[in-house]
């Protein structure tokens, strides 16, 4: 039982109060399962009742921490009325460190190839092709790397996003 307090006490320490209720307070928000929590997570679910029952301390993955970051501030805005529950998960689902893909409850290394898409696909669901090239015709004078970024991603070929991905 000490050994649990002590992790409950660190983990107070590092994300603000035990995962516990952290976890507790997004699932019952959230309408989600542990379960679901650890596939939104990119852990397994047996890591995270371990740290939920303050067997383990920390969550070893930046990306996982990132994700419960997204998890915790989401589930304050559904908890608020400001967000929807389905937009609340995929920004779960969308958050995480760069190259990162869920898959299951697993995380895995995306290709440059997956990367790219992903990153064209966000850029193509806020504006069209036409209108990053305006953009980026705008802003060409005084910020040249940028004006690239809108028109790699915003209205360039996977091929040409994945050259600057790895250049």
């Amino acid at each position: 039982m000490a050994d649990v307090d002590a992790s409950r006490a660190a983990q107070r320490e590092i994300y603000g109060e035990p995962l516990g209720v952290v976890v507790d307070r997004c699932r019952a928000t959230l309408g989600l399962t542990q379960g679901r929590v650890a596939a939104l997570l990119g852990i397994s679910a047996p890591m995270l009742s371990q740290l939920v029952s303050g067997q383990r301390v920390k969550i070893g993955n930046p990306s996982a921490v990132e994700r419960l970051r997204v998890m915790v501030e989401v589930t304050d805005a559904v908890a608020a009325g400001r967000l929807p529950v389905a937009d609340a998960v995929a920004r779960i689902e969308s958050a995480g460190g760069p190259g990162d893909v869920l898959t299951g409850t697993t995380t895995r290394r995306a290709s440059a190839r997956e990367t790219a898409e992903r990153i064209q696909s966000l850029f193509r669901r806020v504006a069209s092709a036409p209108d990053y090239l305006a953009a980026a015709d705008r802003v060409e004078a005084e910020q040249p790397e940028i004006a690239r970024l809108l028109r790699v991603y915003g209205a360039g070929r996977t091929e040409d996003a994945v050259a600057h991905l790895l250049g």
